[in-house]
């Protein structure tokens, strides 16, 4: 069905990275590979995954340290363990001796050793093996605020991005974008929601609601993540992540879950009204108000 929603207005949430901040991104990770040496790292995240918006100024790096094995996860036997503290330190240190091609900082934090560039920041997540071959999905990150190891699925994450992708006519990651847009706008980088929930829960939305003309998708699939989150409030029901490995609904506080509900009920709204609003201003007024804008 025709709109007066003019395409650049839908087109500025749903667009993805330019090809100079590809190459900006892969150097960086290149280099630092060579400042870690002897761990095997790969870009993970919303970077990795083509669904992180086009202004995007961070990126995940995965550090596995080579042979070292989970002793939570993994069935492989060791001779001896090491310690995440040891972990972290370790990959704390080579960064800080940097050769000098970029001038950054480094802070360790709860999962992950923040380096901040002139331009980008990259959270380089120490992880360590479950599996011994190193192209395997399962890899083990630590968290020192909850004193647990938990099992990452990267690969997965990817693999399923790339079949919800293919199975939506290539709709899947700008809408993704999309979503992520309309989380900035309204909630900033508060904890309101993160990048990953907003991801799960497009992934959730049936094929069916994905169409080229994306106002249509974001109707459409806002209205099932309502529906679906409000349906969580009063049944104890599942909502998968993209990995399919976890409820994305376990560790995100009632609050917030309920916060986001409500300001994406009210911008699928706007959004229908744009969709049928008979002139051009009206359709971008209530647009622009479904983006908070």
């Amino acid at each position: 069905m025709p709109h007066n929603i003019p395409a650049i207005h839908v087109q500025k949430h749903t667009k993805s990275i330019s090809d100079n901040k590809r190459t900006e991104v892969a150097n960086l990770q290149n280099y630092i590979q060579e400042v870690l040496q002897d761990h095997h790292t790969f870009l993970q995240g919303s970077y990795k995954n083509d669904t992180s918006t086009s202004d995007i100024n961070d990126v995940d790096i995965v550090a596995v340290r080579v042979n070292t094995y989970s002793g939570t996860y993994s069935s492989v036997p060791v001779s001896s363990s090491v310690m995440w503290d040891q972990i972290f330190t370790e990959i704390e240190e080579k960064l800080r001796q940097n050769p000098g091609r970029y001038q950054w900082t480094v802070t360790r934090v709860d999962k992950c050793i923040e380096v901040r560039t002139a331009s980008f920041k990259a959270d380089v997540v120490p992880a360590v093996q479950i599996d011994p071959n190193l192209k395997n999905d399962n890899i083990a990150i630590y968290s020192f605020k909850k004193g647990l190891e938990k099992v990452n699925f990267p690969n997965t994450h990817y693999k399923n991005g790339v079949a919800k992708h293919d199975a939506t006519n290539q709709n899947y990651k700008p809408v993704v974008r999309m979503f992520k847009n309309w989380a900035l706008n309204h909630f900033g980088e508060s904890d309101v929601v993160s990048s990953y929930h907003v991801e799960s829960l497009v992934h959730n939305s049936p094929n069916d609601n994905f169409y080229d003309d994306h106002a249509a998708s974001f109707v459409l699939i806002g209205g099932h993540i309502v529906k679906l989150l409000k349906q969580r409030n009063v049944l104890p029901v599942i909502i998968k992540s993209v990995c399919g490995s976890e409820d994305i609904t376990a560790n995100w506080d009632l609050a917030n879950r309920q916060a986001f509900c409500d300001a994406l009920d009210k911008s699928v709204t706007h959004a229908l009204n744009a969709y049928h609003a008979g002139s051009q201003y009206d359709a971008q007024s209530h647009w622009a108000k479904a983006f908070n804008l």
